[in-house]
């Protein structure tokens, strides 16, 4: 994983600069004083103290406090919106003239298992940007925690929850039930889902929690007789196309078999809520420069 670049601040006016406001956006970021203090190297009441200077030079309210929450305020809002924008953009001339030939290093990013070709267009034009800059792919279905597997990135797919992290939504995929077309003119193809009784399938087991992801249809769902479990989201899709029958993935995995007509959709019609596919990373105010030029270059790439 990049070293993150962590400036710490001082707690007065003058070096580095927007001191202030950078006090303010992780305050804000991280929802309390205490812990934006820990991550720029200050006292509490130093961070106190800036937040209050900003608000006296300004003349207003940012931050709306109680005993136990801080939120910002509508004005703390516009101030954060364009504060953090400003900070990042800061941030990044500085590191790119500080390494003058280009970035170089290393960038560690995990992926879920089958989305290498997919995401395959945006890291061949990260490599032919920055050619010294290594990429470390892990491939896993598993939810990658960032700072303990040493990553610098990771592409989820479904909400972010970790109120820790920043995500970059890069596109939405839907769930599609699908299976080969030997199995289908064997068993039948389903019409509606309470037919999904009678046949087989596999069923893909989350590795957060251990357990088979139930198979999700609108406006009711229902599932197959489970030939087998897996935690691999290609191995799933391999199954599918080796006939053991009915599988759920998004569609992102399973487009180019289906495509190729190696696999088929059934269900169409009652396909549930598309997954957010995102770009996880540090909620961090500042990211290494590998980091930032992938991010960059991904809500380019994506007109995101």
């Amino acid at each position: 994983m990049s070293k993150p670049d962590g400036h710490k601040v001082k707690g007065g006016d003058g070096a580095p600069e927007l001191v202030k406001q950078r006090c303010f956006v992780q305050v804000v970021r991280t929802g309390g004083i205490s812990s934006a203090a820990r991550l720029l190297g200050l006292t509490p009441s130093a961070v106190s103290k800036n937040i209050a200077r900003l608000e006296a030079e300004l003349g207003t309210s940012l931050l709306a406090r109680d005993n136990r929450h801080l939120a910002p305020t509508v004005r703390g809002q516009q101030a954060f919106e364009a504060w953090s924008e400003l900070i990042a953009r800061l941030d990044q001339v500085q590191q790119e003239l500080a390494a003058p030939d280009g970035l170089a290093g290393q960038l560690a990013l995990s992926i879920p298992s089958g989305c290498l070709a997919w995401l395959a267009p945006l890291l061949a034009r990260y490599r032919a940007a920055w050619p010294r800059v290594q990429l470390c792919l892990n491939v896993t279905d598993g939810r990658s925690d960032l700072v303990r597997d040493r990553n610098d990135l990771a592409l989820r797919f479904g909400q972010l929850k970790d109120s820790r992290l920043r995500a970059l939504r890069l596109t939405e995929s839907p769930l599609v039930v699908c299976a080969a077309p030997a199995y289908l003119a064997q068993a039948g193809t389903p019409a509606t889902p309470a037919e999904l009784a009678r046949h087989q399938g596999v069923l893909f087991r989350r590795p957060d929690v251990g357990r088979a992801r139930p198979v999700e249809l609108l406006p009711e769902s229902a599932s197959w007789q489970a030939q087998a479990i897996v935690n691999d989201g290609q191995a799933l899709v391999q199954a599918a196309l080796a006939g053991f029958g009915l599988i759920q993935v998004p569609l992102l995995l399973a487009q180019a078999e289906i495509d190729a007509g190696r696999l088929v959709e059934v269900l169409p019609g009652y396909r549930p809520a598309p997954l957010e596919v995102n770009l996880v990373f540090s909620g961090a105010p500042w990211l290494p420069a590998q980091t930032r030029a992938f991010v960059d270059m991904a809500r380019d790439m994506f007109r995101t």
